[in-house]
């Protein structure tokens, strides 16, 4: 599997299924901007409630290959084995990107187990082998990787956007921002010592940014992530 971030705004992904997996799947897809249309017997109490709220297309009970047109994506999450592999097959004869939830194997992507510190996006997949051992390794990631780096990831990504526009000479940028990410600033994160992180960004970037702007830049990175 090749690991790959899509931008699935405006994308229409068509759901098939209307159980927990099917709503997991349509959550996170509305959640990125998907068009999303789901074809389903029984919903569960959230799925009927965004049905109703026009959060998403509801096709009808029952599944057509002429559902697939138009079609930029399908999940196939029903407890039907055989149309799960139907839905998998139409879709790879039309070149339709597919996610089957219940035999990755057989669909053309999966879906990794997932989590989000503001910026920051880690993904884990197993290539479809154990969904369980990805969630493991995903919840043992969430520990090393906590709230902190929010801010920390909006202040670098703000003090590199301002260190380029005032100097053009990429390799000596290139050399600051290593000894910036080089300090121990998410442990000064998650201890406050929010002083002693602008102290010594500070000192990194002498004569290219002042105290003051640092100390700006990092406030404004803060209360953006609070």
């Amino acid at each position: 599997m090749y690991p790959l971030f899509l931008s699935l705004k405006d994308r229409i992904c068509l759901v098939v299924g209307g159980g927990a997996v099917a709503e997991r799947k349509v959550r996170k897809l509305v959640e990125h901007g998907a068009q999303v249309r789901l074809i389903a017997r029984d919903l569960t109490p959230w799925l009927a409630d965004a049905k109703n709220r026009n959060i998403i297309s509801y096709l009808g009970p029952d599944y057509d290959a002429l559902h697939l047109d138009g079609v930029d994506f399908v999940f196939a999450a029903t407890s039907d084995e055989d149309l799960n592999r139907r839905l998998a097959e139409e879709a790879r004869s039309r070149h339709v990107w597919c996610n089957m939830a219940s035999a990755p194997h057989l669909g053309t992507c999966v879906v990794p187990a997932s989590f989000r510190r503001g910026p920051l996006t880690i993904a884990v997949a197993t290539e479809g082998l154990s969904p369980a051992v990805a969630r493991r390794v995903r919840q043992k990631l969430e520990e090393q990787f906590g709230p902190e780096w929010d801010p920390y990831l909006r202040f670098l990504g703000a003090l590199r956007r301002h260190i380029q526009e005032r100097s053009r000479n990429s390799a000596a940028n290139q050399e600051l921002f290593r000894k910036i990410a080089d300090l121990p600033l998410t442990e000064w994160i998650r201890t406050e010592k929010f002083s002693q992180l602008i102290d010594a960004v500070s000192e990194i970037c002498r004569g290219i940014v002042s105290h003051d702007h640092v100390a700006s830049l990092w406030e404004r990175a803060w209360n953006t992530s609070c």
